[in-house]
């Protein structure tokens, strides 16, 4: 309700923002323990990288399993976003949403799918995800998932097509793709 339904007609990259801060990501796919290899931060289930998020995102939420990335990029996505995590109690108040600990984070230059990040923060992170979000294998593979969605298991490449197209035409604009979908012959 708080992450996905605000953006669900709004851009995509936005929505991924969204669901890349939530708890309930940063906690199943265990970015909450990705930190940075001798950071000041690192500490207990916290001390070293965790991929597992970097490679969902790229796998499942935006270039598909073909999208051209390497495992080189999966372990740079992951040092870019170290640091992000969930807050701790402290003081008896709950603490337990997004936090940026730049105590955690590795702050060096990346090579991210042919891209370099330079190392900035939480500005890395929003680098990577306009990477993510301009990527024409996004857009396709949004596009495949959409019409397999709603026209079929196999949907036509050129309905497919079409709507990639349209994202990319639109900056990842949800609701274009959709009308597109919604209205194709």
């Amino acid at each position: 309700d708080q992450a996905i339904r605000p953006h669900a007609l709004g851009r995509f990259r936005d929505l991924l923002e969204a669901t890349a801060r939530h708890p309930a990501m940063l906690f199943y796919l265990d970015n909450w323990r990705n930190t940075a290899p001798g950071s000041p931060g690192a500490r207990g289930k916290e001390e070293g990288i965790n991929e597992n998020y970097a490679r969902e995102l790229m796998e499942l939420h935006t270039l598909g399993v073909n999208g051209g990335y390497t495992q080189a990029d999966v372990i740079a996505l992951a040092h870019i976003l170290t640091g992000w995590g969930l807050g701790r109690p402290r003081d008896g108040v709950n603490q337990g949403g997004f936090v940026f600990d730049a105590g955690r984070h590795d702050f060096g230059d990346k090579l991210f799918l042919g891209h370099v990040i330079r190392g900035s923060g939480m500005a890395e992170a929003e680098q990577a995800f306009d990477i993510l979000a301009r990527s024409p294998a996004t857009a396709k593979h949004l596009g495949f998932e959409l019409a397999q969605y709603f026209v079929a298991d196999e949907p036509p490449p050129a309905l497919v097509d079409r709507l990639a197209r349209r994202y990319l035409e639109t900056d990842g604009s949800i609701r274009a793709v959709l009308k597109t979908l919604f209205t194709a012959a």
